[in-house]
């Protein structure tokens, strides 16, 4: 018997569009490819300046410390702006999303702390201003996590939501958590407003700590308009006047949410 596989290093295949398959490097099948197992930020780059770095930095910072990853070697996003401005100037508009994902192979054990980086560059568009149809997903629950806050590769709740979403010819999908309370839309946080009040989920309802949620926050605050970060159901929403959703892409009004329609404007300037 042919002993060679008893002692035998990984190798790599992918398989092409034409059926074929091709040996790749080991580097291919990484820990974040693997197991989900790293961190993202997507973010903007506009006039030479990645916008709002510092809250980027600051959540992937945090991230790195709740899943365990080592993060002294990691770029500043400071290099990664001049990367970014010496290779496309100040006139290009982009949308960067940075990965940084455990190292080494390993299987559920990690071998390694030390982190990873990637970095995929497109051009960018800014959110769609009004999203005319929403409903609450009955089947897809954002689970209870220590790390629900955290922006990491383990997306796979958001890519059945917003599945379910296309099925059903939605332009959004409303998540709740494992206890029913309203958590964010398919791929941002959401806001309400009720009687001059804002409101929306606290980061216990296993929303992502967006950074154009903090914006929004902050804005508001600034401004001395009250917020109210909790836990609320389906209904609290529904009984709100306007709603709308955050991310990197900007502020998107929700038209109609189950039959239930929402104004969509606001008597203050949000944008950022």
């Amino acid at each position: 018997m042919n002993n060679l596989m008893n002692d035998f290093n990984t190798l790599s295949y992918y398989k092409l569009s034409d059926g074929k398959w091709q040996d790749c490097d080991s580097s291919f099948h990484n820990r974040g490819f693997l197991y989900g197992d790293g961190l993202f930020e997507t973010m903007v780059f506009n006039n030479g300046i990645l916008s709002h770095r510092e809250f980027h930095e600051d959540r992937l910072w945090n991230g790195c410390d709740v899943i365990g990853l080592d993060k002294t070697s990691l770029t500043s996003l400071l290099d990664i702006q001049n990367l970014l401005l010496d290779k496309f100037g100040k006139e290009t508009l982009l949308r960067i999303r940075w990965n940084v994902f455990r190292g080494g192979q390993g299987k559920y054990t990690p071998e390694t702390d030390a982190a990873n980086e990637s970095l995929q560059i497109q051009s960018f568009h800014s959110a769609t201003p009004i999203k005319s149809k929403a409903y609450f997903s009955k089947n897809i629950k954002v689970p209870k996590t220590n790390w629900s806050h955290c922006k990491t590769m383990n997306a796979l709740v958001y890519v059945l939501a917003n599945l379910e979403r296309t099925q059903l010819g939605m332009n959004e999908v409303i998540l709740t958590n494992t206890d029913d309370m309203i958590s964010e839309a398919g791929s941002s946080n959401i806001f309400w407003v009720k009687d001059q009040v804002f409101f929306t989920p606290s980061l216990k309802c296993s929303c992502i700590a967006g950074v154009g949620r903090r914006l929004i926050i902050e804005k508001l605050k600034h401004n001395s308009r009250e917020i109210v970060e909790g836990e609320f159901s389906p209904k609290d929403l529904l009984n709100a006047e306007t709603v709308f959703t955050t991310n990197v892409t900007g502020l998107s009004f929700i038209g109609q949410i189950e039959g239930k329609s929402f104004h969509t404007s606001l008597d203050l300037d949000l944008t950022f």
